[in-house]
């Protein structure tokens, strides 16, 4: 199966949303379970989090460009 732009940018999306999401969580917990003798990169977590949350903005905005059609559509939905 060949990937499309459309899907593409969602695939990458998605991984981005994920690796974004596990970071973050590891900001959260990292001073708790360093405290409790666990330590976690927390260093590396928050530069990956900086660079995947950028990347993740700006492909939201390649995402947004190329489903603008589909997303005026909802909005007239709702209005009407």
């Amino acid at each position: 199966m060949k990937c499309n732009r459309r899907m593409c940018v969602s695939l990458l999306l998605f991984f981005l949303w994920l690796v974004t999401g596990i970071t973050g969580t590891v900001l959260l917990i990292g001073p708790l379970t360093a405290k409790l003798g666990h330590p976690l990169p927390v260093s590396t977590a928050d530069t990956l989090h900086i660079y995947f949350g950028f990347a993740f903005f700006g492909l939201s905005i390649v995402h947004i460009a190329l489903n603008w059609n589909a997303l005026v559509a909802y909005f007239r939905r709702l209005r009407s």
